[in-house]
C-alpha cells in the first residue's frame, strides 16, 4: 500500500512538467547514475513531485530530491517488505534480516533501525513477517505482520509511536491480515482472510473510525484453500473517506472498490496480482507478479475495462514490484530491476 521520478537535471523539466495535448501518456525509462547501483528496487514511496523514496533487495535506499537520485547509506543488509512516507523528512521500510524483523527509519538526515516487535505467544516471542506498511500525511503509520506470509497463519498489527513500533490490539476475531491502508489517523483499514470451517478462506476487512475498530462488510464467496499464497487480499489503497481499492488473486483474480456501501468487483485477466495504486481518478493501475513481462514490463490499467500496457524494450529480463501514483498528478511511478551480466540493476519506470 506507495511521486515523480526524474533521474537527471536534464530530464527533471521533461518528468515533472505536463505535456502537450499531444503527447500520448506512456510508460518511459527513467535513467540515473545511482541505477548502477546492484540490486532489484522491491519497494517505493511518494511524497510529492520532490520526494521519493525507494529501497533495493538489500535494504540500500534510494531518495529523489526533486533534482537527482541518489543512494542513501542504509541501516544495515535486509530484504525489504515495503516502504511509506508521510513526509520529505519521516519515511519507513519494514522487511527481514534472515528470520528478524526489521524497521528503519528516515529522519531527514539518515536512516536509522528501530524497534519491530515480535509476536508474543505464551512465554516466547517468535519473530513476525512484516506484510505491509502504510502512512499518511499526518505522520500516522501502521503495519501488519504475520507469522508467515500466507493467509493461514497468526497475525499482529503494530503502530508508530514516535521512536518505534508498537503492538495495537484489534479485534481480528483470529484472521490473518495481510494489508493496511491509512488515509488520516482516524481513518485506517485493515484486510486479510479468515475461515469458517478450517480450510476455506474468505475476506475480512476492519476499519478504525471514532477511534474504533470496526468490521466492514468484506467481499463475499468463498476464496479457496487457507494456506495458498495467492488466496489473500495482495494490497490495499485509500484514494478518499468512502473509496478503497484492494487487489485478490484467486480463480482469475479481482479488483475491489469499497463505494461507502459496499464492495464492487471487476474480474482481471490475471491469476497473480502484486500491487496496486489509484490513478488519481476513478481507476487504478495494478501489476502482476514479477518477471510477467519477459524484456518489457506489463501493467493493468482499470477505468471502466481492462487496458494493458508495456514498458519500455530492455535488454534483459525486467521485473517490476512496485508502484505508486504521484500525489496530486496522473503519473505513476514503478520500480523493479532488469537482468545485466549476472546482477540485476534497478528500473524505474513512469507514466505520463
Amino acid at each position: 500500500m506507495r511521486l515523480t521520478v526524474v533521474v537527471s537535471a536534464a530530464l527533471a523539466g521533461v518528468l515533472l512538467v505536463p505535456q502537450g495535448a499531444a503527447a500520448k501518456p506512456s510508460w518511459k525509462n527513467v535513467t540515473a547514475k545511482a541505477f548502477k547501483t546492484s540490486g532489484t528496487l522491491l519497494a517505493v514511496a511518494a511524497v510529492n513531485k520532490r520526494t521519493v523514496f525507494a529501497v533495493n533487495e538489500n535494504g540500500r535506499p534510494f531518495h529523489w530530491n526533486g533534482k537527482k537520485w541518489t543512494v542513501k547509506k542504509g541501516a544495515g543488509t535486509f530484504r525489504p517488505t515495503a516502504i511509506a512516507a508521510s513526509s520529505p523528512t519521516r519515511a519507513w521500510a519494514v522487511g527481514l534480516a534472515g528470520v528478524t524483523p526489521v524497521a528503519i527509519y528516515w529522519n531527514g538526515k539518515s536512516w536509522k533501525r528501530v524497534a519491530y516487535p515480535g509476536a508474543n505467544l505464551g512465554p516466547i516471542t517468535l519473530p513476525l513477517v512484516p506484510l505491509s506498511l502504510s502512512a499518511s500525511p499526518d505522520g500516522t503509520v501502521y503495519s501488519v505482520a504475520g507469522l508467515n506470509a500466507k493467509n493461514d497463519g497468526a497475525s499482529a498489527v503494530r503502530r508508530w509511536n514516535g521512536k518505534r513500533f508498537v503492538n495495537v490490539d484489534v479485534p481480528a476475531g483470529g484472521a490473518s491480515l495481510t494489508a493496511v491502508a491509512v488515509r488520516t489517523k482516524g481513518d485506517v483499514w485493515l484486510a486479510g482472510t479468515t475461515t469458517a470451517n478450517g480450510t476455506q478462506a474468505v475476506a475480512t476487512v476492519l476499519r478504525l473510525q471514532g477511534g474504533q475498530w470496526k468490521q466492514v462488510p468484506a467481499p463475499g464467496g468463498d476464496w479457496g484453500t487457507i494456506g495458498q499464497p495467492h488466496n489473500i487480499i495482495q494490497d490495499l489503497a485509500v484514494a478518499g473517506p468512502n473509496r478503497v481499492w484492494a487487489i485478490r488473486a484467486q480463480n482469475g483474480g479481482g479488483l475491489l472498490r469499497w463505494t461507502g456501501s459496499g464492495w464492487t468487483e471487476a474480474r482481471t485477466p490475471l491469476i497473480s496480482h502484486y500491487a496496486l495504486t489509484p490513478d488519481g481518478g476513478s481507476g487504478a493501475w495494478t501489476i502482476p507478479s514479477p518477471g510477467t513481462g519477459g524484456k518489457r514490463s506489463q501493467y493493468l490499467h482499470w477505468a471502466g475495462k481492462w487496458t494493458t500496457l508495456k514498458g519500455p524494450q530492455r535488454k534483459g529480463d525486467t521485473q517490476i514490484h512496485d508502484l505508486v501514483r504521484v500525489p496530486g498528478t496522473r503519473q505513476v511511478i514503478a520500480v523493479g530491476g532488469v537482468a545485466s551480466g549476472n546482477k540485476r540493476l534497478p528500473v524505474v519506470e513512469i507514466y505520463r
